[in-house]
């Protein structure tokens, strides 16, 4: 049993259902035997904004990534499993963010909203899984970003709620396309 309280061990699919109904926000991964083509042992990634997954990758014991979609682990986890799912849910970013003047703040002063710079090119073979619309709204936000907006000016321009949008930051973040300056 994960630490938020869903076992994940009942299944892929199922447990899903729940990350979907209680809008979870992380990371589920399980090691998996050989599978997909990938000739050893391999981990398992899905992340989860809102309960909806957004990306899914196998990596090998050697790091390399390779695209997957929710459908062939859900049917894996069937025949195959149930495998050992570790849920690791994720803060969304405006909460990871200490501000300056916060009772618990205790380093140097970080501004209330950083300003999101593009440093690199978005990876499109980890969107693979993703639907139309989650694709849309993390263009939308790409094409918000200049470097000199601030993630609060990018939220009010922006026809998404805030937590979607600290969502799609924080997915940006890990991918590697984003940082923040002050």
């Amino acid at each position: 049993m994960s630490k938020d309280g869903i076992d994940a061990s009942l299944g892929l699919a199922f447990s899903l259902e729940l990350f979907k109904r209680y809008q979870k926000n992380g990371v589920l991964q399980a090691e998996l035997p050989r599978a997909f083509g990938i000739p050893r042992r391999c981990k398992a990634f899905l992340h989860l904004a809102r309960g909806e997954v957004v990306s899914v990758y196998l990596e090998d014991q050697h790091g390399q990534r390779y695209s997957s979609d929710k459908e062939s682990l859900c049917r894996l986890d069937k025949e195959k499993g149930p495998f050992e799912w570790i849920f690791l849910p994720q803060v969304p970013i405006a909460e990871q963010l200490p501000l300056a003047g916060s009772p618990n703040h205790s380093g140097p002063a970080i501004p209330r909203s950083p300003v999101p710079t593009i440093i690199s090119v978005l990876p499109h073979e980890r969107l693979i899984a993703w639907t139309p619309q989650q694709k849309e709204a993390l263009y939308t936000l790409l094409r918000a970003i200049n470097g000199v907006r601030t993630v609060e000016d990018i939220k009010h321009m922006l026809p998404f709620s805030p937590d979607l949008v600290d969502e799609l930051l924080r997915i940006l973040l890990e991918l590697d396309v984003i940082i923040f300056s002050a």
